[in-house]
């Protein structure tokens, strides 16, 4: 080795240390010299990023990393993943167990020889981040059993589009499937609502299908207490990777966890009377179950077409339960024995209060009165009586009359009111008993 040599040997490795003696992390400028023909220089991680432009999130919307634009593109295609913008994709599958979101639905799903039958969850359904103008809540609320249970709220009066989705679910190909759940609302009385159920496969929106629930366009399975039981099959055909919507507006729509139809037998069940003259179902944002100021609230329908359904009850009698009929008779007997008391009370009553009013008005013809004092005028006369006095005492006898006749009349006046109010009682007890009694 020359001295020139070993001079920029002793150079290069100076100019590798700074002045605490630290080592550069950076290679040296000669070592590029050494690197074989065709290995690619290294670059820093920050360039590297640059050229993976698509955000990639899971199903909560966090980041978990980035991609090149053909890879989203490809991931997209296959049904793994859907666009949320030009930039960012929202994975529905993945190659780790860890951060899947395809779910065999093992412990939600219950197989027989002829179907697959799956329940609704809200544990695992979400609103859709698509949407942007959603309304709604999760919350536990009373079903229709009685029980508490938890329920999907979406929706409101407004235009506001609202929609809630499942985890993406792996259902088994050519296989028939029942979805079950509880509904409540869902419609308007303006008839310009949506409230409908889809079917997603393999992200493929544009061949969705689409259930509407609204406008007896499905009939459910059952009704109890103002749900309605849906039991909606779909098939899976050649597709294993599913997606279960439901979408509102223009009314709110509940949703709720349900078992089979069968484990509800036995609940009683309290059907509205009015609900061929409402024009929309009931509706669990009312008290009432309806607008209490509309027209077809429960009070205005009793008024207007309560004698039409007390007549479409009198006609189906013969048809009803012997048990709710017995009850309505000996009501009926109850009420009956108490008016006929009460107008034995007013009869008697009257017959004493016309009575007293017969003898006062006898007592107060002037031809009466001037009889008593021409036959009392020579006693009178004898006895040295004070004739004032006389007619004092009458006046007084008269005055005393008065007052019978007044309090006669009083006692009937009450008599009356018993009797009002008794008849008003009755008539309240009997439009309950036909509007809520099974015959």
């Amino acid at each position: 080795m020359t001295a020139f040599e070993g001079y920029e040997k002793i150079i290069s490795e100076s100019a590798a240390h700074n002045k605490k003696g630290q080592r550069f992390t950076e290679p040296r400028v000669g070592a590029k010299l050494k690197r074989k023909a065709g290995r690619i220089p290294i670059t820093k991680n920050t360039d590297f990023n640059e050229k993976k432009t698509v955000r990639i999130v899971d199903a909560d919307g966090n980041e978990i990393g980035r991609t090149y634009p053909k890879r989203a593109a490809g991931l997209v295609k296959k049904g793994r993943a859907c666009y949320m913008n030009d930039f960012q994709i929202r994975l529905n599958t993945s190659d780790t167990e860890q951060n899947s979101e395809v779910h065999k639905m093992d412990d939600k799903m219950m197989t027989n020889k002829e179907s697959v039958t799956l329940y609704f969850d809200p544990r695992r359904w979400s609103f859709n981040r698509d949407c942007p103008k959603n309304v709604g809540s999760r919350s536990f609320m009373q079903g229709p059993d009685g029980e508490l249970a938890e329920a999907y709220t979406i929706g409101d009066w407004k235009y506001n589009w609202t929609e809630i989705v499942s985890e993406t679910l792996l259902l088994k190909k050519r296989t028939t499937h029942r979805f079950v759940f509880w509904l409540n609302g869902g419609e308007n009385d303006r008839n310009d609502e949506v409230c409908r159920f889809e079917v997603i496969y393999n992200n493929d929106v544009e061949n969705r299908r689409t259930y509407n629930l609204n406008r007896n366009f499905i009939k459910p399975a059952r009704t109890l207490n103002n749900w309605e039981l849906y039991e909606i099959p779909f098939t899976t055909e050649d597709n294993e990777y599913t997606q279960l919507k439901f979408a509102a507006q223009a009314a709110y729509m509940t949703v709720m966890a349900a078992k089979d139809s069968g484990a509800y037998e036995g609940i009683p069940d309290q059907e509205d009377p009015y609900k061929k003259w409402r024009p929309q179902r009931h509706n669990l944002i009312f008290e009432d179950g309806f607008p209490a100021n509309g027209w077809y609230s429960t009070e205005n329908l009793r008024r207007s077409h309560g004698h039409e359904l007390r007549g479409s009850q009198g006609k189906a009698g013969n048809d009803r339960s012997t048990g709710s009929a017995s009850e309505t008779v000996r009501g009926l007997e109850e009420s009956r024995r108490a008016l006929e008391g009460l107008k034995e009370q007013l009869e008697a009553l009257s017959a004493g209060s016309m009575a007293i009013m017969a003898e006062t008005v006898e007592k107060l013809d002037p031809q009466h009165i001037a009889r008593e004092v021409r036959s009392m005028m020579p006693q009178l006369e004898e006895e040295d009586v004070d004739i004032e006095d006389v007619i004092s005492d009458a006046v007084d006898e008269v005055r005393d009359a008065l007052e019978e006749i007044r309090d006669a009349i009083e006692e009937v006046g009450d008599r009356f009111e018993e009797v009002r109010d008794t008849m008003e009682e009755v008539n309240e007890t009997l439009c309950e008993e036909q509007e809520s009694s099974e015959w």
